[in-house]
């Protein structure tokens, strides 16, 4: 089996798990209390996309494993530090946050984002060693617990009487169950290589590899705090209930077409930097991956544009009809995500960060300023959606032209 369709394997199973449990948590939890989850995720996730400083992404670079190992101690030890700095933020403007999130119930599980913090960070690091080490089915088997884990802790839960502390536990434990096969096989294969890990080359690897913290950490925490900013807006501006109906939007038809990409882009990065380091372009790579991702998404999102509302009506009850419609809007952006999402490694493959940064920094203010200024032209969440969903769609096509023109850069 080609890696792709390993790693693709583990992740369509890995998605089968959540959606078809979506069906039972809709059931058991509110729209009020997944929207509760998604504050929780807005707060969580700043920390935890920058919990390794963005230094795991520096993993698959390196020819050495002896270099590899110790950027990968690096990026665990700063997810030690980013654990503690985000308790601290938690524990002293623990208060400010719910109180800035028009939610008072977020405060009392805001006590769990560290270690929300530390689980996804080793994850993280595990995860690009695997991917450079080409141990593609222990990312499938990853993929896979991660989901299984979830589901299984969020509808325990639910069962169980619990409120959105289960969707949060859920997610947790997700991100470590889904570690464990990754760090096994770490020890079981590569634990030798601890010996070489030594402060001087650690320090070494921080400096050489010091855009990742300096443009990508930041890029990621503009994408991160655009959606973090979403997710409070929509609170601040109209309800839970409303953000609880997005977030279910984003979460049943972003994330599952996501981590698709995510297994594409995996792949992509480990061959697309071999291949660079051998003094080839990489546009041969990008406009294959890039025709089968375009074949794969447009007969799912052409049936989510025409179908949205009466597919989640019929499967998640009606109540949730109203996300369905929300995914009808916006279905033209988040195929054209789909279709770009495993190529943004191009611009760290090609020295290109800085321009992506900016683009994406651009982007992310002009979402957010659309959002706002579709609530205050006429107080509806749709306008909103559908100005968002404009720009995105004028973005995405954007980079994907961009992306095409530097794969073709020699090093």
């Amino acid at each position: 089996m080609s890696p792709v369709l390993t790693i693709l394997s583990g992740s369509t199973f890995a998605q089968l798990i959540p959606l078809a449990s979506i069906i039972i948590l809709a059931r058991l939890f509110s729209p009020t209390e997944f929207g509760i989850l998604e504050l929780f995720l807005a707060v969580a996730t700043i920390f935890s996309t920058v919990a390794t400083a963005r230094y795991e992404m520096a993993i698959v670079l390196p020819s050495k494993d002896d270099i590899a190992v110790n950027i990968l101690a690096l990026s665990l030890l700063i997810t030690l530090l980013m654990t503690v700095f985000s308790g601290l933020i938690v524990w002293f403007f623990g208060e400010q946050i719910s109180f800035l999130a028009k939610s008072p119930d977020l405060y009392y599980f805001l006590k769990w984002v560290p270690l929300f913090v530390l689980v996804s960070g080793i994850f993280q690091s595990f995860n690009l060693w695997a991917t450079r080490k080409k141990y593609y089915k222990n990312i499938a088997y990853s993929k896979v617990s991660q989901s299984s884990t979830n589901a299984s802790i969020s509808i325990g839960t639910g069962y169980a009487n619990f409120t959105s502390i289960g969707l949060i536990w859920g997610q947790i434990s997700g991100w470590f169950i889904g570690s464990l096969p990754l760090v096994y096989k770490f020890w079981k294969r590569d634990k030798k290589l601890l010996k070489k890990v030594n402060k001087s080359e650690i320090v070494k690897q921080a400096k050489e590899h010091s855009d990742f913290p300096k443009i990508n950490s930041l890029h990621v925490l503009s994408d991160i705090g655009q959606q973090s900013i979403l997710n409070i807006i929509i609170s601040r501006f109209f309800s839970d209930i409303t953000l609880g109906y997005y977030g279910r939007t984003i979460r049943i038809v972003k994330v599952p077409a996501g981590f698709i990409g995510s297994a594409m882009g995996q792949v992509f990065y480990q061959k697309a930097s071999e291949q660079w380091q051998k003094d080839k372009n990489i546009r041969g790579i990008f406009t294959y991956q890039a025709k089968i991702m375009a074949l794969l998404g447009a007969p799912i999102f052409l049936i989510l544009a025409l179908f949205g509302p009466e597919i989640f009506g019929f499967v998640l009850g009606d109540q949730w009809a109203i996300s369905g419609h929300y995914a009808q809007i916006l279905s033209p952006w988040f195929y054209l995500n789909f279709l770009i999402s495993p190529f943004t490694h191009i611009p760290l493959i090609t020295n290109n960060q800085k321009k992506f940064f900016l683009l994406s920094l651009f982007m992310n203010i002009m979402v957010i300023s659309a959002f706002t200024f579709g609530y205050i032209f006429d107080n509806r969440v749709e306008t909103s959606l559908m100005l968002v969903c404009g720009f995105q769609i004028l973005f995405h096509l954007y980079l994907g032209y961009w992306f095409y023109k530097i794969s073709n850069l020699r090093p």
